[in-house]
């Protein structure tokens, strides 16, 4: 069975647990409070008081009786009470604990970044001169060495193929941090900027913000932004405005609302698939209570070229949006829901994939978008979106592979909160094979698919996953289709389908 694990969507912590038991002690508490001061109030019962006269010694006997039951009462009201505070401030520590732990860990990170940047910036006097030497050096040799052949005569005597040790070094490198992502995302979240701030020589305490800014890095956003600012001004990365009109399909539209959540994801899939630059689907679905539902999918990254050229879909949109910037596909979906004729009344489902969930994820937090939009559900697929402050009043499910990389850029964890479940699978070459959509493949097709050290970000990888998890019942699948049942169900209507391209002035 495929292996994960769920954070939030209403899954009881073991803080939260405290704080149940807590709160039930206090009813169990009160009720015994109230009967102690009943049996109190009869002891002075006039009709009890009188039933004694006849009898003194037995009297005597019975308030001794009464003495002790109060007594004991009182001692066991003390206990339980003493156990409720007990139980409620060991959720506090636990609250505490967590929160310090991470806090912890994060400065211990910064730190070392910080130190890393200081000695780097002591040491670049002798650094630069060194690397100039030994890089020039490695040039002029591998190009000695491909001019004469000498490459070949190497790998012939010794059986070292220069060009083949050079292609696995980088993929051992991707591979290690791509499977050590929780480590790769802290180091983007706190070595990095520590390393920055170390260099130029800002005091260490500039670290320990929380504020919302990038006057320095101090954390992968304010990162993102220093890189971007870095990029435009060799003319790299640079936002533009964008043209957006309706246009056919990348495939055919469906005649019936998506089956389930397998089915929701390949549809996604479908915006991006084999395109120079990804389109925006709409879906307009009616229920049988005559209720008008929308499902907006927005495409994945299909250009990674620094220099933003037309395609909307590109490594510019990546950046600017992790940026928290608005970017060409964001205005691309805003245009394409009022072209749609969306109304500010009909409940909307976001879903997107990588840099389609990073687009979807920030139009679900920004308030704006949803004065006019009433988004209610947000699916998204290996994407970094823990930066966007989605409220309560959207359900999400996340779904991630604990060996990809592009979910943790964004150096922390999704927030585990009721309306928020994320689902982190365990990357499992062998487990995904046995995917139902991976049937048609072979087994030579299927090594390809999985040889690659990013493969744990592949779109069909994540569809086998979600596939899988559907067979098992997972409860956060589950809860979610639940939830949202009226995306469906009922009659699909219309399918709209929307280009974009870039505007340079």
């Amino acid at each position: 069975m495929i292996d994960s694990h769920t954070r939030g969507g209403g899954r009881i912590t073991v803080d939260e647990r405290a704080d149940a038991s807590g709160d039930a002690l206090q009813t169990v508490i009160t009720d015994v409070g109230d009967l102690s001061l009943e049996a109190a109030v009869g002891d002075f019962d006039l009709a009890t008081l009188l039933t004694q006269v006849p009898a003194p010694v037995t009297a005597l006997n019975l308030d001794a009786c009464r003495i002790r039951f109060h007594q004991q009462l009182a001692a066991s009201l003390l206990e339980l009470e003493a156990t409720m505070l007990g139980v409620r401030a060991a959720a506090l520590a636990y609250r505490q604990a967590e929160k310090g732990l991470s806090e912890v860990f994060g400065g211990l990170l910064d730190s070392l970044g910080y130190a890393t940047g200081r000695v780097i910036a002591i040491s670049l006097p002798v650094l630069i001169p060194v690397a100039l030497a030994v890089g020039s050096q490695v040039v002029v040799v591998t190009k000695i060495l491909d001019a004469t052949g000498l490459d070949e005569a190497i790998a012939k005597r010794f059986g070292i193929d220069l060009g083949t040790t050079k292609a696995k070094a980088e993929e051992a490198l991707t591979r290690l941090v791509f499977e050590h992502s929780d480590a790769s995302g802290a180091v983007i979240e706190h070595v990095l900027p520590g390393m920055i701030v170390g260099f130029i020589g800002l005091p260490p305490a500039v670290l320990d913000t929380d504020a919302d800014h990038a006057f320095w890095p101090h954390d992968s956003q304010s990162m993102t932004i220093w890189l971007l600012a870095g990029a435009n001004r060799f003319g790299l990365l640079l936002p533009s405005d964008v043209e957006v009109w309706k246009a056919e399909g990348l495939t055919p539209p469906h005649e019936t609302p998506p089956q389930d959540l397998e089915d929701l994801y390949a549809r996604e899939a479908g915006r991006h698939h084999g395109a120079d630059s990804g389109q925006v689907r709409i879906e307009e679905i009616v229920g049988a209570d005559g209720t008008t539902r929308y499902i907006v999918y927005v495409p994945a990254t299909t250009d990674w070229s620094a220099t933003s050229g037309d395609n909307t879909t590109d490594m510019t949109t990546n950046v600017q949006g992790m940026a928290g910037n608005d970017t060409v596909m964001r205005e691309m979906v805003r245009q394409a829901v009022a072209d749609a004729g969306i109304g500010a009344d009909a409940e909307v489902m976001l879903v997107g994939y990588s840099q389609g969930g990073i687009t979807a994820g920030s139009l679900a937090a920004d308030p704006a978008f949803l004065a006019d939009v009433n988004v209610t559900a947000l699916m998204t697929v290996g994407a970094p979106i823990s930066d966007f402050p989605i409220g309560p009043g959207v359900d999400v499910l996340s779904v991630e592979h604990e060996q990809d990389l592009v979910p943790d850029l964004d150096g922390n964890e999704n927030p585990a909160t009721a309306n928020w479940s994320t689902v982190t699978v365990d990357y499992d070459p062998e487990e995904l094979r046995r995917a139902p959509s991976l049937t048609d493949k072979t087994d030579a097709e299927l090594d390809d698919m999985f040889a690659s050290a990013g493969a744990a970000h592949s779109s069909a990888a994540y569809a086998a996953s979600i596939a899988l998890l559907l067979r098992a019942g997972h409860p956060a699948l589950s809860r979610f289709t639940a939830n949202n049942s009226g995306f469906f169900t009922g009659d699909l209507k219309k399918t709209r389908d929307y280009q974009g391209r870039r505007k340079h002035t």
